[in-house]
């Protein structure tokens, strides 16, 4: 009778630390499909509550293929990224209601929204987990003219290249499974939800139409404003 609480409190504590996920099959070594993530703000500055706001990021992939789409749950209000190296394209689209706006980058840019996440410091922790049955690392993240730690979770287990291309964790190789973003005042944390080997249609790697072509800054300003506001 003893020895049971020490078993105890490790089976509880595998419990609060094994995030849930659903997966449609077995997912290691996939090279294409989609993760959807859960959504949590934990510095909301806008006047609206949370549930208002974009609370689904999906991610589509095929090899060195990437769609990214925030989505708001109702109205015509998002953000998305179309990364297809072998088309040229890097672009970011947004949409606020009846306006659709679009920013051509390049293989070099950072994508817009991310300006207070320039310089951050990426180091490995040594730390290992298994999220949605893969197998992950934990990474210490560093933001520039801040002495404070945050950390994140990334797989190998999904094999696509340069997954973090145009983001602020470029320099972490392998997909990212629980991150965070810091758009503006809002700070904003993304979990993987469910991981799907699932083919990918051509449509959405590529580039989209009927958008106005905006500056770098113009879009830059626009993200920050769609999510304060």
């Amino acid at each position: 009778m003893k020895n049971r609480f020490p078993l105890l409190i490790l089976l509880s504590a595998l419990v609060l630390t094994v995030p849930a996920c659903r997966s449609n099959k077995s997912i290691k070594n996939i090279h294409e499909g989609e993760i959807y993530y859960n959504i949590k703000y934990i510095s909301n500055p806008s006047s609206f509550s949370s549930e208002f706001l974009p609370k689904e990021l999906v991610v589509s992939f095929r090899n060195d293929l990437f769609t990214t789409k925030f989505r708001a749950p109702f109205g015509n209000l998002g953000l998305t990224t179309v990364i297809n190296p072998k088309e040229g394209i890097y672009d970011t689209y947004l949409n606020i209601l009846s306006f659709k706006y679009f920013y051509e980058g390049t293989q070099r840019d950072m994508q817009p929204g991310f300006s207070s996440m320039k310089d951050i410091q990426i180091s490995e922790t040594g730390r290992k987990s298994v999220i949605c049955g893969l197998n992950c690392r934990q990474a210490r993240v560093t933001l520039k003219d801040s002495s404070a730690s945050r950390y994140i979770w990334y797989t190998n287990d999904i094999k696509v290249d340069e997954p973090n291309r145009g983001t602020p964790y470029k320099d972490v190789d392998g997909v990212l499974m629980e991150f965070f973003y810091i758009m503006g005042k809002a700070e904003i944390e993304f979990t993987a939800d469910e991981v799907f080997a699932r083919q990918v249609p051509d449509k959405y790697f590529a580039k989209k139409t009927d958008y106005k072509k905006v500056s770098k800054s113009y879009l830059d300003a626009l993200i920050l404003k769609m999510i304060s506001f």
